[in-house]
């Protein structure tokens, strides 16, 4: 049991997550001009989207295209990316780790797959670099103007502060100067995807010399939450090895026992928080079981000992906290590999070594360890199976007041049943 445990282990270390299936209808433009319509996975891309997956329908298996591949691609939801080469400030930066003290700029042309954020005379595209907002704003007749958040490190009084290099609005007051439905939003205009929409668009209504329509009410879409989270039930069996062994000298008459060593249900309830990709989730649940045996095992008598008697029962409460990474097996369900940290806590424990008429300790609850558990399995729809495998730091066991001593090296496996109660919030409305 022990090489199966290890053998599933090793399995699940060498798997990585991948991305969620989050299909809703669009289409894709492909480089030589063909137009695919059907199904888009919405990967919730943060970063440009380096593949799309598609399928033409629903039971269809899906291809996979990369960036290169794709001169747009569009999402019932509202979201229309297209394939743009721009000349990105690569030393535009907002994270800490990375900030400096000086003020620098670094720009090089890169092909990538941005937003759509506006279309007309004048245009809005979007992406996110390394965590760091970027924006593209191009009017007719013009060069394309980048506006980039960018911080950097400030000493003063001794003491180091974040300040802000972001000019966005000196540099678009250059470039709608000549445009006063621009410059009088300025002064009130964040640097946000919202902000700048306003900007553009006031600019192509009232500045552009291109009479357009009477802009539409957008459609409504679905909500569909940067961050979501899933809450749920679980049900299951877990099985934990507690098996004693002699460490030195001739067996001893517990060698060989397990202080529990068979399967007991479980219960709990379990809380997914899914970052914006659907590719990674933060991952915490609480199970609670039984462990051990109701009732007391008897040893036989040996010629150096009595007859004696053991017993270990406790109820379990176990609480993981770690990471699960999803992705896709076949058209509709998902594989999930995980792992983390574990709690223990044991209720109303007993711990008896009966033996010559007295009572002793037993064994005790296990001992964490820095290793993570580990945890493997397949979701569909709102239901998941998964197996569950962790191991314990090893105890010692002194039979007093017999001679013998005993290691015991704890592990454990859980099969578990998932059902998620609250509903997608990904899914479009039918």
């Amino acid at each position: 049991m022990r090489k199966l445990l290890l053998g599933a282990l090793l399995l699940v270390c060498g798997a990585h997550p991948a991305y969620s299936q989050t299909f809703e209808p669009g289409y894709l433009v492909l480089q030589r001009g063909d137009t695919l319509r059907g199904e888009v996975e919405n990967a919730f891309w943060e970063e440009p989207a380096k593949t799309v997956r598609f399928r033409p329908t629903a039971t269809a298996r899906p291809v996979t295209y990369t960036s290169q591949q794709l001169r747009s691609l569009g999402l019932a939801s509202g979201r229309l990316l297209r394939h743009e080469l721009l000349t990105i400030d690569m030393d535009a930066e907002t994270r800490l780790p990375y900030l400096s003290h000086r003020i620098t700029h670094r720009p090089r042309p890169d092909s990538v797959m941005a937003d759509v954020l506006v279309q007309g005379p004048a245009t809005l595209l979007g992406i996110v670099l390394n965590e760091t907002r970027h924006y593209f704003v191009q009017r007719p007749g013009q060069p394309r103007l980048e506006l980039a958040a960018h911080n950097y490190l400030l000493a003063k009084d001794g003491r180091e502060r974040i300040a802000d290099a972001n000019n966005y609005k000196s540099q678009l007051l250059l470039y709608f100067g000549d445009c006063e439905a621009v410059t009088s939003l300025l002064s009130n205009t964040s640097f946000t995807e919202e902000g700048l929409q306003r900007l553009v668009r006031a600019y192509n209504r009232q500045c552009s010399g291109v009479a357009l329509p009477p802009e539409a009410p957008a459609p409504p879409v679905a909500a569909r939450p940067h961050v979501t989270v899933r809450l749920g039930l679980m049900a299951g069996v877990r099985y934990n090895s507690m098996r004693l062994k002699t460490t030195d000298g001739p067996s001893g008459p517990l060698d060989g026992h397990n202080a529990d060593g068979r399967p007991h249900a479980l219960g709990g309830l379990y809380a997914d928080v899914v970052a914006g990709g659907r590719r990674l989730a933060i991952h915490t649940d609480l199970q609670v079981s039984q462990m051990g045996n109701a009732q007391a095992t008897a040893v036989a008598a040996t010629p150096t000992s009595l007859v004696s008697s053991y017993q270990w029962r406790a109820t379990h409460i176990v609480a993981h906290f770690g990471l699960r990474g999803f992705f896709p097996m076949g058209p509709r369900a998902q594989v999930v590999v995980g792992g983390g940290y574990e709690i223990n806590s044991f209720w109303g424990s007993t711990s008896e070594f009966r033996y010559g008429g007295e009572v002793y300790e037993f064994v005790y609850p296990f001992h964490g360890t820095p290793l993570p558990y580990l945890e493997a399995g397949l979701s569909r729809n709102r239901w998941s199976l998964m197996l569950n495998g962790r191991l314990y730091e090893p105890d010692y066991f002194y039979a007093y007041p017999t001679t013998y001593n005993y290691t015991n090296n704890p592990w454990s496996l859980a099969l578990t049943i998932s059902y998620r109660l609250n509903a997608d919030s990904d899914a479009l409305p039918k």
